[in-house]
């Protein structure tokens, strides 16, 4: 790659994180005021890799169900969990912890595409000097 694309590339994929990390903040933190949260444990802790964790929660009206967690968490077997269920669907769940590593990752795309876009916009113009 010639040296005078570097800043254009750099550019180019620093504004494509920001504009993407900027439409998955507006979807994040959309989960409805009424959902409940309820105590899950972690009945397998899965490869890390290809399986997730299993996290088994318990409905208001009794059932035992599950909810798939996230593969880059490390997980004991009987950790407790938050879970966020519907109350009119209780098959709909996500974890808590879900949304907060969500939060952090499009965090952290916002933070490297400025840096990428800022540093070579800055770079493009001391190479026209």
């Amino acid at each position: 790659m010639s040296v005078t694309l570097l800043p254009f590339s750099m550019v180019l994929v620093g504004g494509w994180l920001v504009w993407w990390g900027l439409r998955r903040r507006r979807s994040l933190g959309q989960v409805p005021t009424d959902w409940r949260r309820v105590a899950g444990t972690v009945i397998d802790v899965g490869d890390g890799v290809a399986v997730p964790p299993r996290i088994e929660y318990r409905t208001p009206d009794g059932r035992r169900l599950r909810v798939p967690g996230p593969l880059a968490t490390p997980f004991a077997v009987g950790d407790e969990v938050s879970v966020l269920i519907d109350p009119a669907d209780s098959k709909r769940a996500r974890l808590d912890l879900t949304e907060q590593e969500a939060v952090r990752l499009v965090t952290l795309l916002l933070v490297t595409g400025t840096v990428l876009a800022v540093g070579g916009a800055i770079m493009g113009v001391f190479l026209l000097l």
